[in-house]
Formats: C-alpha cells, structure tokens, sequence
C-alpha cells in the first residue's frame, strides 16, 4: 500500500482506533493462501466484505462475524464524466442514491479526517 495514501491513512486511523496491527505488506497471493494463514493461526483475522463470497475446507474451522457497534465504513465517491450519458451509469447513479445512508450514526466507525457533507 502507498505510504501517504488515502487507504494507508484509513488504516492507520482504524488500527490505532480498535488496537489493531494491520499488514499491508505483499505479495498477496490470494484468498486462498490468506485463508489458510487465517486457519493455521490464534492472531491472524481479515475484514471481509457483508456480501464477499468465501469458501474454505471445514477442517479451517474459520467464523464470519459481522462488525458492529460500531461499523467501520470506508466512504467511497463515484466519478464520472458530465457528458456520460451512458444508460447503466444513469442507473447506478439512481441505485446508490437510494441506498444512501447517513455514515454518522452512532454504531458507524469513520475515520476523523472524513468530510461527510
């Protein structure tokens, strides 16, 4: 990860915020070597996405547990071009519009440098 990025700020705020030693350090070779790092260790743990599909041999014995009180977001922006008039942008435009929810919420985790408005 870029030293001085937006990410890197993200993880450095949310690690020192929850206690957390994160590694961004690669190579990553996959979801199926993290896994089994995951598997073979008491310390080790990744954040996964709600709707992230994983699959693991039983033998794993791996939990999912779902981040709450608070949530960590991550606010994410959508570009794009004001002559785009293509119909599926329009469309994802409509659909995230309506799920839209207000990030400031008490079970919501953000980063202190977020500008919400």
């Amino acid at each position: 990860m870029a030293r001085g990025s937006e990410w890197a700020a993200y993880y450095d705020e949310l690690a020192a915020a929850f206690g957390l030693t994160i590694d961004v350090v690669g190579p990553a070779f996959g979801n199926e070597a993290l896994l089994a790092e995951i598997a073979d260790s008491a310390a080790l743990a990744t954040l996964v996405g709600e709707g992230s599909r994983y699959l693991w041999p039983d033998r794993y014995d791996l939990r999912r547990i779902p981040v709450q009180d608070p949530v960590p977001v991550y606010p994410m922006s959508l570009i794009w071009r004001a002559d785009n008039r293509h119909p599926a942008l329009t469309r994802l435009r409509h659909y995230l519009a309506s799920r839209r929810q207000d990030p400031s919420g008490p079970g919501v985790w953000l980063p202190k440098w977020i500008d919400i408005n």
